[in-house]
């Protein structure tokens, strides 16, 4: 599970301190190893954005997520606690195999309580516009959808491809069915970011890639098809194509094209890194 917290100081302040209040990114990377990334020494995978992220700063190497899979994950994120606590430690709902002799212990609760105060509702009262442009998977229901736990602005995929998503959408968005979900969600994030760059702002992107049914780009699957094989790794030929088309957002660019003196810095990090200060870019995985 890759993810990742980006944030820039605004020249204008907002909040105490000279340096104001920074305006927040969070990227996420549904289901992504961290041994799938040629940042990590994958000699098979070609991920350039993500490169091109680590190149600036730093990378940390002795964090995990709090789950291996993606509603406890995402739980532990808009919580603050561990799966466990929350009562969400496998996807919702869950598998049902009543035949099985050895049955695997099951969620508590199939959405995020409401009376858990979560990332959102944190960063809204503290003055932040808020926005949630992912797969949610933490309930479906009205008051258990983003703009029910603390964001203005959402825009949730609710699984079932990487083409012709736009009625998977809620809200539904018109999107070309060639359209990539990775680009389609970044596209939203961009919009976002230049709607609220004049005050400061939390942005939760989160992407889909590289979840099951795979699915991608023909041309990038034909390119690892053909490409070698290496030792001890299975060269998936559709979760490499994944990898390379996320686009998540370009970090530098996007924020350096829309926020006024931006400074810029970089972490990888698992899950639990303290040391990324305010005013700095940081990318956990």
């Amino acid at each position: 599970m890759l993810f990742g917290l980006l944030t820039g100081i605004r020249s204008e302040g907002f909040g105490s301190g000279e340096e104001g209040s920074p305006h927040i990114i969070f990227i996420l990377a549904d289901d992504l190893g961290w041994a799938d990334l040629p940042v990590y020494g994958n000699k098979f995978n070609d991920a350039p954005n993500i490169t091109r992220l680590a190149s600036q700063g730093k990378l940390f190497t002795n964090a995990y997520a709090a789950a291996p899979v993606c509603s406890p994950t995402r739980a532990s994120i808009q919580s603050g606690q561990y799966p466990a606590r929350v009562g969400i430690i496998d996807f919702i709902p869950g598998h049902w195999r009543p035949y099985e002799k050895l049955r695997v212990a099951s969620n508590r609760t199939q959405y995020l309580p409401e009376d858990i105060y979560t990332l959102g509702e944190l960063m809204k009262d503290a003055g932040y516009a808020t926005g949630y442009f992912s797969k949610w998977h933490l309930g479906g229901s009205p008051e258990h959808l983003p703009e029910s736990q603390g964001y203005d602005e959402s825009v949730v995929y609710r699984v079932g491809g990487y083409f012709g998503f736009g009625e998977r959408l809620h809200p539904p968005r018109d999107f070309s069915r060639d359209k990539v979900l990775s680009e389609a969600l970044t596209d939203l994030s961009i919009r976002f970011i230049e709607n609220n760059k004049e005050q400061p702002f939390f942005l939760f992107p989160g992407h889909y890639d590289v979840h099951v049914q795979l699915d991608a780009d023909t041309t990038l699957i034909h390119k690892y098809l053909k490409k070698e094989k290496v030792d001890n790794y299975p060269g998936n030929a559709i979760y490499a194509a994944l990898i390379q088309n996320l686009r998540g957002l370009n970090a530098q660019n996007t924020l350096q094209q829309n926020l006024p003196q931006t400074c810029l810095d970089l972490c990888h990090i698992k899950q639990h890194s303290t040391g990324c200060r305010k005013g700095r870019i940081s990318l956990s995985l």
